[in-house]
């Protein structure tokens, strides 16, 4: 597990499109994640070469809306 990574799912749609999505215990754990773990894991996977496009969202829960 990564370090401020509290969850993650990892899902393939039938017209073969992925999605991951994480939990974050806060917004500079992720930030640290794209900038220093995503960018080796791309290379080392080369998930890029066939890959389109790659695009991020951040939504922020509620408190009262986190439960583990």
């Amino acid at each position: 597990m990564i370090p401020g990574m509290l969850s993650d799912a990892f899902g393939k749609r039938q017209n073969g499109r992925y999605m991951d999505a994480s939990l974050w215990d806060n917004e500079d754990s992720h930030q640290l994640y794209a900038d220093k773990e995503l960018p080796a894991l791309i290379k080392k996977t080369g998930v890029k070469d066939s890959t389109q496009r790659i695009s991020v969202s951040l939504i922020e829960l509620h408190p009262k809306w986190m439960f583990i």
